[in-house]
């Protein structure tokens, strides 16, 4: 049978090295790799850090590209275009378009928890006859509410053990979300300190993030160390349409890319991105800020998770006065 395994891992357990392996593992031994993700700035950053003779590309990417060798340009004005997309590229697959350049014997999804079982099958037919595969997922970062994806007959492998997130972070984590298991530490950093920041109002917001910046700042954190990560999402921040925060000019992502394809950013220092952007990426600092909500259902708390792993040796929360209660430490932790 040919190679079929799923990895279930934990944010911060390696996958993206383990993608990494083995793309650039298939490149080695002279197969073709796909790596397809969900994530626009992880497949941008995947694709920066991968010798050539393969493929990298979101799943929407892919169907862009696939549609268009064919003669078959993607109407990006058309108001459903991306579903549209989606079963243009599934019914070519499904055609039996036999084009070389589109087979591959090596595919390695990542992100899988955001995937689904449409975008599967037409993934899997882009295979070779005996071409590889991998699933790489954590349902714990499924921002989308996706079902579980069905892979039948699949080896299974699990990793719960984070190595990126500071162990104190991860401790705050289980203590104070209703996480399925509890998060094993792998990181040697065990004191950074997890701070909260209150706001009480949109003006509050500003300032309590403001101050976040100079603590962090204050620690040693250079600013190309330090990212702003919003719980909303880029269409409701109240920091879309903002160049500066105080003093500090502001790198945003301007919602579009260049001529080629690569994404454009405002002239700041100071990254500030989505949580939904933001995941499969890391920075030594996190300001984790705009956090509010009326309770701590499953969304809440799987975006909280995601934007709290994200940091590597510091993580501030820039969060609501009701919010604050549920995240900060119990007395005497």
């Amino acid at each position: 049978e040919p190679h079929r395994l799923r990895v279930t891992a934990t944010a911060g357990s390696g996958k993206t090295q383990l993608a990494l392996a083995a793309y650039t593992d298939a490149i080695a031994a002279g197969r073709r790799p796909l790596y397809v993700c969900y994530n626009r700035p992880l497949a941008d950053h995947f694709s920066r850090i991968v010798p050539p003779g393969g493929e990298v590309a979101t799943y929407h990417q892919l169907c862009d590209r696939r549609l268009r060798a064919a003669d078959r340009t993607p109407d990006f004005a058309a108001p459903d275009r991306f579903r549209r997309m989606e079963t243009d590229f599934a019914v070519l697959v499904a055609a039996g378009a036999d084009d070389p350049a589109w087979r591959f014997d090596e595919l390695i999804v990542d992100e899988g928890q955001d995937f689904t079982e449409a975008w599967r099958d037409a993934l899997l037919a882009l295979l070779t006859p005996n071409g590889r595969a991998w699933w790489l997922e954590d349902p714990l970062q499924n921002l989308y509410g996706r079902a579980p994806v069905a892979l039948p007959g699949w080896a299974g492998l699990t990793a719960d053990t984070n190595y990126r997130t500071p162990a104190d972070v991860l401790e705050l984590l289980n203590a104070r979300l209703p996480l399925p298991t509890p998060i094993v530490a792998g990181s040697p950093v065990a004191d950074s300190e997890p701070e909260m920041f209150i706001w009480h109002d949109e003006n509050g917001l500003m300032e309590a993030t403001k101050r976040a910046i100079t603590r962090a700042i204050g620690l040693g954190f250079r600013r190309d160390m330090i990212a702003i990560v919003s719980y909303r999402g880029r269409e409701y921040s109240r920091f879309t349409a903002l160049t500066h925060l105080g003093p500090h000019r502001l790198r945003a992502f301007r919602g579009r890319y260049d001529l080629f394809g690569e994404a454009e950013y405002s002239e700041g220092d100071l990254l500030i991105d989505s949580v939904h952007r933001f995941k499969g990426q890391s920075a030594p600092c996190v300001i984790f800020t705009e956090i509010d909500f009326e309770r701590l259902d499953d969304q809440a708390m799987r975006k909280l998770f995601v934007g709290a792993t994200r940091a590597t040796m510091k993580l501030i929360f820039v969060a609501s006065e009701r919010t604050a209660a549920l995240l900060t430490p119990p007395s005497g932790a």
